[in-house]
């Protein structure tokens, strides 16, 4: 007898960028606290295995890491740190935790999180790497983030490449540091939908997440406007079906 089982996943975003500076981590960690202010249960991975900055960047420091899940050095339990409104498993800025962790086994963390949170957020390394592909090819969605400089453009076109050769399915696009018209263009250059233009704000520069700490600004209403769409995204993904196989 077969029986068919029906559950849903959690929906994964892979947030990629050509090159370094360019917003991709404000972005991660921005959109995923809106998206926990919706409702979602989210959580967000350092996946940028050789630069890891995540948990630097939102004040987490601990061990174990993702490093050390990877390396099969400790329990994923372990190393997801959930003492705030977005969970976050933090990475290692230890060169020795990097060659240490092994980049093939993310894809199986990845899907152990899908079972436990409603979105999964990967903070991938800037540029084309053996690490970003294998996040984009466990990514139900990929986000890129640029600037408008035509160099930033020129690399994201890279990243965009890279994605089409995993499969990987480009939602659309989050350009930093413009206004609405200048992303427009730079979306339509780069074939894909705007996601958000975000302004260049300096005096929310701190710390962050800037839509907690400055929550009224330009900047947090951009990450809102990104978030809902993600949310749709989410909210009308089809359910997943097991097949099991039982004794009849």
């Amino acid at each position: 007898m077969v029986v068919i089982v029906t559950y849903m996943r959690g929906h994964c975003y892979a947030v990629v960028s050509g090159k370094g500076g360019v917003g991709k981590t404000t972005t991660t960690v921005n959109t995923a606290h809106e998206l926990a202010d919706i409702g979602f249960d989210v959580v967000v991975v350092d996946a940028d295995l050789a630069m890891a900055n995540l948990g630097q960047m939102v004040g987490i420091e601990r061990e174990p890491t993702v490093h050390d899940v990877l390396a099969e050095e400790a329990a994923l339990s372990e190393a997801i740190d959930t003492s705030g409104a977005v969970a976050v498993l933090p990475g290692s800025a230890a060169i020795d935790s990097f060659r240490a962790a092994d980049p093939a086994k993310l894809g199986p963390v990845i899907k152990r999180l899908r079972t436990a949170f409603d979105i999964v957020i990967m903070d991938t390394g800037a540029g084309v790497d053996h690490e970003t592909m294998l996040s984009c090819g466990a990514a139900d969605d990929i986000i890129l983030v640029t600037t408008a400089h035509e160099a930033a453009v020129d690399d994201t076109k890279k990243s965009q490449a890279m994605a089409e050769k995993v499969d990987g399915q480009v939602l659309g696009t989050v350009v930093t540091r413009s206004d609405e018209p200048t992303a427009g263009r730079v979306a339509d250059e780069l074939e894909t939908n705007l996601l958000g233009a975000v302004p260049d704000a300096p005096e929310t520069v701190g710390e962050e997440p800037v839509v907690t700490h400055a929550p009224e600004s330009a900047v947090a209403t951009a990450y809102s406007e990104v978030a809902k769409t993600l949310a749709v995204r989410v909210d009308s993904a089809p359910e997943s079906e097991q097949v099991v196989t039982t004794d009849s």
